[in-house]
C-alpha cells in the first residue's frame, strides 16, 4: 500500500535528522520536551504556529518516534468540541500509561475550532492543560485567531516560517534517490521555487510531476481555484478507478469542499438522467462515509471515502463523452456562511441535523439546513414532519 500513498505522507520524516528548517524551533520543542523528564513544567501546553506545510506536525511525529513516546493524535474535525475534548482528550492528557511512559497529545488546527459544533472548544482545551500530566502540543496557522487568546496564555508559542529553497531541496533530492528518478535541475528548481517555502506542496508537485502531468507552468501553480479545476478536469476525465483515486490524493483541497465541488458541478458532466442518479448517490455514500470519519475519528474509512468517489465518477459517466466545461464555485454553502451567527435555536437545530444524518455539523451548516429550508417552503405541510423527526419546536424553522 506504501506504493499509493500520496508521497506528502509516504515522505514524512521518521526521526529528528530527517526535519529541514525551522531548526531554532525544533531546538526549543526538544528543550521543552526535556523539561517534563523533571517534573510537569509551568508551561504545560506548545503552541507551533505558522503557514501549512512548514513541519509543524511532522516535527512532533518525528520526536515522538525517535524518543519512542507514545503520540495521540487528534486531527482537526467538527467533534474537537467541548464535550469531545472533556471526554476523551482528557482521559489522554491526564491519564498515566501503564508502561509509565511519557505521552504526547497533538492537536492539529486549533485555530479551525469554529461554529457551532466547535462552541467551547477552546475553552475546553485550557482547562484540559490545566489538568495534564502529559505534554499537550498544538498547531495552528493563523497567529491572530482570536480562538486561541485561553490557549496561548497557558503555552509556550514557538513560531515557524517558510522554508528555505536549499532546505526544501534537501528533501526533495532525498525523495528522487529514494524512488530512484531523476529531475532535470531546472524542473526541480521550478518545483522548489512555485513551492513558496510550503515543503508539502513541493512533495505533492514532485509526485505529480514525475507520475503524471510534465507540464509545470499549468500544474504547479498554488492558486486554489485553478488546482481545483484541475482536479475536476482530470478526475473526469479518466475512466480508470485507480487514477481517479491518485488523482484525488494529489488535489490540494479538502475532502469536504471536494465534495462541494462535486455536487455543484457533476451535472455538466453526467448529463443522462441515469448516470447522473449513479453518480449522486456515490456522492450521498462518500458523504455518510466522511460524517463518521469526523464524528469517530475513524480514520481508517478514509479509503472508502476515496473508493466511493472515484468509483462513483469513473463509473457513472458511460454515455456522455468527457468535454471541457467551466465549473462553477460552491453558491449556497457560502451564501451560508456569509449569513453570520445563527440565533440559539438554529444551533439546536444544526446539532439535532448532524445526530440524525451522522455528519459533521459543520457540513449540515454548509448543505442539510438550507437544502431543508428549500423543501419547506415548496411543501410547508413538511414543517410539522421535520419537527417531529428532529424533535425540535416548529419555530426552530423560522
Amino acid at each position: 500500500m506504501i506504493d499509493g500513498m500520496p508521497w506528502p505522507e509516504r515522505f514524512r520524516p521518521k526521526s529528528i535528522s530527517e526535519v529541514v528548517g525551522n531548526r531554532h524551533a525544533m531546538k526549543t520543542i526538544l528543550g521543552w520536551i526535556e523539561t517534563w523528564k523533571n517534573g510537569i513544567p509551568k508551561k504545560k501546553g506548545l503552541l507551533l504556529v505558522g503557514p501549512p506545510g512548514v513541519g509543524k506536525t511532522a516535527s512532533v511525529i518525528a520526536i515522538a518516534s525517535e524518543f519512542d513516546v507514545e503520540l495521540v493524535e487528534f486531527n482537526a474535525s467538527d467533534k474537537r468540541n467541548k464535550a469531545h475534548i472533556e471526554n476523551q482528550v482528557w482521559i489522554a492528557a491526564t491519564q498515566h500509561t501503564l508502561d509509565d511512559r511519557m505521552r504526547i497529545i497533538l492537536l492539529d488546527e486549533v485555530d479551525g475550532l469554529s461554529g457551532t459544533s466547535d462552541r467551547g472548544g477552546a475553552g475546553a482545551i485550557s482547562k484540559v492543560i490545566d489538568q495534564a500530566v502529559h505534554p499537550i502540543i498544538m498547531t495552528a496557522n493563523d497567529p491572530d485567531s482570536s480562538r486561541l487568546k485561553k490557549i496561548t496564555k497557558k503555552s509556550l508559542v514557538i513560531e515557524f516560517s517558510f522554508l528555505e529553497k536549499e532546505d526544501v531541496k534537501i528533501v526533495l533530492q532525498r525523495i528522487l534517490t529514494e524512488v530512484a528518478k531523476e529531475v532535470a535541475e531546472s524542473d526541480l528548481e521550478q518545483i522548489i521555487q512555485q513551492s513558496g517555502g510550503d515543503l508539502r506542496a513541493a512533495i505533492a508537485d514532485l509526485q505529480t510531476f514525475i507520475e503524471g502531468s510534465k507540464n509545470l507552468t499549468r500544474s504547479y501553480s498554488r492558486d486554489t481555484q485553478r488546482n481545483i479545476t484541475e482536479t475536476l478536469q482530470r478526475m473526469f476525465m479518466t475512466t480508470e478507478i485507480s487514477t481517479a483515486k491518485r488523482i484525488i490524493s494529489e488535489g490540494d483541497i479538502g475532502f469536504e469542499d471536494l465534495l462541494l465541488w462535486l455536487e455543484e458541478n457533476i451535472h455538466l458532466h453526467l448529463r443522462d438522467t441515469v448516470e447522473l442518479e449513479m453518480g449522486l448517490e456515490a456522492l450521498s455514500l462518500a458523504d455518510l462515509t466522511l460524517g463518521r470519519i469526523m464524528q469517530k475519528q475513524s480514520w481508517k474509512l478514509l479509503s472508502y471515502f476515496y473508493d466511493l468517489i472515484a468509483n462513483g465518477i469513473t463509473s457513472s459517466r458511460y454515455k456522455t463523452p468527457y468535454r471541457k466545461v467551466s465549473y462553477s464555485r460552491p453558491s449556497w454553502p457560502l451564501t451560508m456562511w456569509k449569513g453570520g451567527r445563527r440565533s440559539n435555536k438554529k444551533k439546536k437545530l444544526y446539532k439535532q441535523i448532524g445526530n440524525k444524518s451522522g455528519v459533521s455539523n459543520q457540513r449540515v451548516w454548509k448543505t442539510h439546513a438550507e437544502a431543508i429550508d428549500r423543501i419547506i417552503k415548496k411543501n410547508p405541510k413538511m414543517l410539522s414532519e421535520f419537527a417531529t423527526w428532529l424533535k425540535v419546536k416548529r419555530s426552530v424553522f423560522g
